[in-house]
C-alpha cells in the first residue's frame, strides 16, 4: 500500500515522509485496510471518505487550482460519478485522503503520537467515533 500512497502524492506532487506515512497511518486506523465500505454509513475506501468531504474538496479547493484538477483526472477522477470513482480507484483515496489534511494550514506532524491528535482533529473531528488512542492502536509496530 505505501508504494500506492507514495507514487500518488509524487503525483500530485505532495510527497514528503511525513504526508506519506500520515495517510498510511490514516488507513490504518479508518478500515485496516480491509473494508471499502463504511459499516452503515456512507464513507467510501480504505480511508473512509465521506461522498460530502469527496464533494467539499472538489468544488471548495481542487477546482480552483488548474493544473492539480488535471492530476485528479489524470488518476482517473470522473465528476459525473465521484462516489463510483473514489470507491473503486486507491489512487483517488489517497489523494482525497492528502487533500483533507493539505486543505489545514499546519503541517503535518512527524511524531505518531501528534500524528493522532492531527488525524482526530482533521480527519476524524471532534463528532467522529474514532479516538486518538484507536489511531495509536491500529499504527502499533
Amino acid at each position: 500500500m505505501m508504494k500506492v500512497i507514495m507514487e500518488t502524492l509524487d503525483r500530485l506532487e505532495m510527497m514528503s515522509p511525513e504526508a506519506a506515512t500520515m495517510v498510511y497511518r490514516t488507513g490504518m486506523a479508518e478500515s485496516g485496510y480491509r473494508a471499502l465500505e463504511q459499516d452503515g454509513g456512507p464513507a467510501l475506501g480504505f480511508f473512509q471518505v465521506e461522498p460530502a468531504t469527496i464533494k467539499d474538496c472538489w468544488d471548495n479547493f481542487i477546482i480552483y487550482r488548474k493544473p492539480l484538477m488535471a492530476k485528479f483526472y489524470e488518476l482517473g477522477f470522473r465528476e459525473d460519478d465521484m462516489d463510483f470513482s473514489v470507491l473503486t480507484n486507491l489512487s483517488l483515496q489517497v489523494a482525497f485522503c492528502r487533500i483533507k489534511y493539505r486543505r489545514d494550514k499546519l503541517p503535518i506532524p512527524n511524531d505518531i503520537k501528534d500524528q493522532a491528535d492531527y488525524w482526530k482533529r482533521i480527519y476524524n473531528s471532534y463528532l467522529g467515533k474514532g479516538t486518538v488512542r484507536h489511531f495509536l492502536k491500529m499504527n502499533e509496530d
